[in-house]
């Protein structure tokens, strides 16, 4: 369900820890960056759809071939996927949506249980896209996905699950409690873009692998304009998606066998290494893969939880090979 921006890395903490950056973290002006990760893609057109008292926002691509449905992780927005849109968008036809609570979407207090979430994707997809979808799912999107494809398998062709819980846990680990909850009080606080971007790179998470911490500024590729690009997210973010992932309400009634039997369309599992801050366990894989009746199985030993963020070559491959595929 989570999305651990900053863990998505190709390099080992431990092998890391020598490299350690300035307190001072240099960035271009916050408008031509801002210019920049606000700007769609061409060809991409930014549209809202109410899906029953809540307005949707999302991004859609022009018709170059099936709906394949983009949704993204917690604290985020539909832009995490434009390192994929590209490549993506030359066969298929993209919606690329903010879920409830995020980006330009509509926010409900206390309303962001994961079937909340789900309903209002489900009412997309039949309002929006003519024929079943595939969809993707990254962290909290990869949940949702599986919700509707258990649900109302009529609407979805094919899924695929970018490193989410799949038996969830409250908080899966120490360093998301600290991340999330670093975050969640950005959001409140609703400072500056500056104070924001200092504000994400002064959180403090704790490595187990390494019994030590380290702040988020000093993780490789967290550089300047990687922390504006986030900080933008945590600027359009209900702080209540956050509240509600750390105490636990979000994943209420939430069974993952139960979800899984119900899920009969191809699924592609993407699990990144649980060393680089993974969520997607061996044993939700062997879980997946006995209750799955379609299933292909990628591990990215070298990826963290966040995948394409920072690192898309690996990821768009196997995508597009299983995309190939059906």
């Amino acid at each position: 369900m989570w999305d651990g921006h900053s863990l998505s890395l190709a390099f080992g903490f431990r092998e890391q820890q020598d490299e350690v950056k300035s307190d001072r973290q240099e960035f271009p002006s916050d408008t031509r960056i801002g210019d920049l990760v606000q700007e769609a893609l061409p060809g991409i057109t930014e549209r809202e759809l109410d899906v029953g008292g809540v307005r949707i926002n999302y991004g859609e691509g022009p018709v170059n071939g099936p709906p394949l449905v983009l949704l993204h992780g917690l604290g985020r927005r539909w832009q995490v996927f434009l390192p994929l849109i590209p490549a993506l968008s030359m066969r298929w036809h993209i919606f690329a949506l903010d879920l409830r609570g995020h980006g330009k979407s509509g926010r409900v207090s206390r309303g962001y249980h994961g079937a909340q979430y789900s309903d209002d994707v489900a009412y997309f997809l039949r309002e929006r896209v003519s024929t079943p979808a595939i969809v993707f799912g990254h962290s909290l999107g990869g949940m949702v996905g599986m919700w509707v494809a258990s649900h109302h398998p009529e609407l979805v062709r094919a899924l695929i699950l970018g490193d989410n819980m799949i038996m969830a846990e409250r908080i899966p680990r120490p360093m998301y409690l600290a991340l999330f909850t670093g975050l969640r009080d950005l959001a409140r606080k609703r400072g500056s873009m500056e104070e924001i971007v200092a504000g994400i790179g002064r959180i403090e998470i704790p490595l187990a692998s390494a019994g030590e911490t380290v702040f988020i500024r000093n993780l490789p590729g967290n550089d300047g304009a990687y922390l504006l690009s986030w900080a933008r997210c945590v600027a359009q973010v209900d702080p209540d998606t956050y509240d509600m992932a750390i105490d636990g309400s979000a994943l209420e009634g939430w069974n993952a066998e139960d979800v899984l039997r119900g899920i009969t369309c191809p699924t592609l599992l993407l699990q990144a290494s649980r060393e680089l801050g993974g969520l997607m366990s061996d044993a939700d894989v062997a879980l997946a893969t006995r209750l799955l009746p379609h299933h292909t199985h990628v591990k990215f030993r070298a990826l963290g939880h966040a995948l394409f963020i920072q690192q898309p070559g690996p990821v768009l491959r196997a995508v597009t090979n299983f995309l190939e595929s059906l």
